[in-house]
């Protein structure tokens, strides 16, 4: 049997409801499972919520027994003190960090899940409730996949591929690709063919003293 989950809200105020530790958080669900729903009839989800909020109407007409002072009267004087409620519900999907692989991939029990290629390296969070996993970079939502039954899977979105693919192509087009060629051996030098290109004179040192006598005054 499926439990059965109530939506509800009551009015936090006095001392009672402060969440200082861990029994003053605890609290007031204990007070709620012992004066509500303990011998409650439930019928559906809709009566159960309007029940619920008649009683919590009804509870905050009372003295408070720390602060002595109405329940209904003590919220309203505390609450322009308040936050406000968050827009969003609270994400009850439990966290996992993964590191991205080269192939694009992160692995969860026993599948692989294909995110974009500039993750590469990173580690990213995994938040995974029920059949759903949604991927994050930091704060921001990458994608969001079903999670299968059987293990062994390539879960995929094709778009990051065809990212990659184009990636690939377009640096191929700015920076080229060199084509391989052949390999040249060493020049050496051959006994039968001249070193220089053209013909070069050897003359014995001699002759280069001589031009220098010639030369100096």
């Amino acid at each position: 049997m499926n439990p059965i989950v109530v939506h509800f809200y009551f009015p936090i105020s006095g001392t009672l409801f402060i969440p200082i530790d861990k029994g003053k958080v605890e609290r007031p669900y204990t007070f709620i499972r012992e004066g509500f729903w303990r011998g409650y009839g439930y019928l559906c989800l809709d009566t159960a919520n309007r029940d619920l909020g008649s009683w919590l109407k009804r509870k905050d007409q009372r003295v408070h027994g720390t602060t002595h002072e109405v329940v209904a009267t003590r919220f309203e004087r505390e609450q322009p003190h308040l936050g406000s409620i968050p827009r969003q519900p609270f994400d009850t999907a439990y966290r996992i960090f993964r590191k991205v692989h080269k192939d694009c991939t992160v692995r969860f029990e026993g599948n692989s899940f294909v995110v974009p290629h500039p993750l590469v390296g990173r580690t990213i969070v995994l938040r995974v409730k029920e059949q759903t996993m949604r991927i994050f970079d930091d704060d921001r939502l990458v994608v969001t996949y079903e999670i299968p039954s059987t293990k062994g899977n390539l879960v995929q979105d094709k778009r990051f591929y065809a990212a990659l693919k184009k990636d690939r192509e377009m640096n191929r087009r700015k920076y080229g690709r060199p084509k391989p060629g052949k390999g040249r051996a060493k020049r050496t030098i051959s006994p039968s063919k001249p070193l220089y290109d053209m013909p070069v004179d050897i003359r014995p040192i001699d002759v280069y003293d001589q031009f220098v006598q010639e030369v100096q005054p």
